[in-house]
């Protein structure tokens, strides 16, 4: 694997994403797909391999990389208390998600006798996402999931973070933003395994599972695993807490390492 493609690269997730892509030193090229350009700085290395796209994600065809690589991350998305309108919202938290994953779907290559493309395909979804949901947001998190499921990839790995912890400032924060980062420090103290994640943990993780050849990283499994009735894709779904659990034993490993050197 020598390349990635990264939709939304400069949303919270996605420019930890980038970021964390960049310093593996994985890849001769990583590739972003946006509405923008990501900006980046010291934290920043190897940026030598970056290529950065802006989009017009309602024509997303013209925009395609003529090479698809085996993994393809999302984390396209934006602030539902943001968005002019939960139409506005929708088109660009599923719409544009889906849109795109059904073009790399059908430019990628195929599995001649599945059918299937020949990629994973890594989204960032958010916890309580359910298609039958009684609210809006989660609802609609929970059909986007659905329709990734179904179109038809090898594989595709579905993470649901809870509160996310945002370490950089934000040019806007909305009043609900800012109320709930009054109560970070509750849930973190009560049950932060399973109430909030910091951007850069989800950005970790995914890049991990994305880079693995299985679903179970570190030792953890994730929270279900299941096969699309139709497609037959690979689902893995991994909560907060496998997160959590993630990259606790990624640390234990490399002080393992370390000790043994």
């Amino acid at each position: 694997m020598n390349s990635v493609l990264i939709f939304g690269g400069t949303g919270a997730v996605g420019k930890c994403l980038v970021r964390e892509a960049l310093a593996s030193n994985a890849f001769t090229r990583v590739l972003t797909l946006g509405r923008r350009t990501l900006t980046t700085d010291d934290s920043f290395t190897n940026t030598t391999v970056l290529e950065q796209k802006v989009v017009n994600f309602d024509q997303i065809q013209d925009s395609f990389p003529s090479v698809l690589p085996p993994v393809v991350f999302c984390a396209l998305g934006t602030n539902l208390t943001s968005a002019p309108s939960k139409e506005a919202w929708k088109k660009i938290d599923q719409q544009y998600v889906v849109d795109s994953a059904r073009y790399v779907h059908e430019k990628a290559p195929k599995d001649p006798k599945s059918g299937r493309s020949k990629v994973h395909f890594v989204y960032c979804s958010a916890v309580g996402a359910d298609p039958n949901s009684y609210f809006f947001g989660t609802r609609t998190k929970g059909e986007t999931e659905q329709a990734l499921a179904g179109i038809g990839f090898e594989r595709v790995s579905i993470f649901q973070p809870a509160l996310l912890k945002v370490v950089e400032p934000r040019e806007s924060v909305t009043m609900v933003e800012w109320v709930a980062t009054k109560f970070v420090p509750l849930l973190d103290f009560v049950a932060e395994k399973y109430t909030t994640v910091s951007v850069a943990t989800v950005a970790k993780c995914m890049l991990l599972v994305g880079t693995s050849d299985g679903v179970e990283v570190a030792g953890i499994a994730p929270k279900r695993v299941e096969s699309h009735p139709v497609s037959k894709t690979t689902v893995a779904y991994y909560s907060n807490a496998n997160m959590h659990d993630i990259m606790n034993n990624v640390s234990k490993l490399q002080k393992q390492s370390a000790s043994h050197e």
